[in-house]
């Protein structure tokens, strides 16, 4: 994770190298996996709503490629096939 005071890439909820309390991004970006998990979990059943329920929560916490790819997941179990391709597009633009 990196640091929002000084860049620094840090494993730890504390900033390697300003001392930045990073709990908060840390809880943030657990909260967010379990998102994409739970996601996952729902798109193994077929659920489409639930993935997109996860899958929108996640992406709210932190678009990137994952947070994309489950929302293009989501669309695709709902056949809404026109949207799924758009957010496959995204998800691969910042892959």
């Amino acid at each position: 994770m990196r640091c929002p005071v000084c860049k620094a890439e840090n494993d730890d909820a504390v900033c390697r190298r300003c001392k930045a309390d990073l709990s908060l991004l840390v809880t943030l970006e657990e909260t967010r996996r379990n998102f994409l998990a739970e996601a996952a979990r729902a798109a193994a059943s077929g659920d489409g709503a639930r993935t997109l329920e996860h899958a929108e929560a996640a992406h709210r916490l932190r678009a990137d490629h994952d947070s994309w790819r489950w929302l293009a997941v989501s669309r695709f179990l709902l056949r809404d096939f026109a949207q799924a391709a758009s957010y496959w597009q995204r998800a691969r633009a910042v892959k």
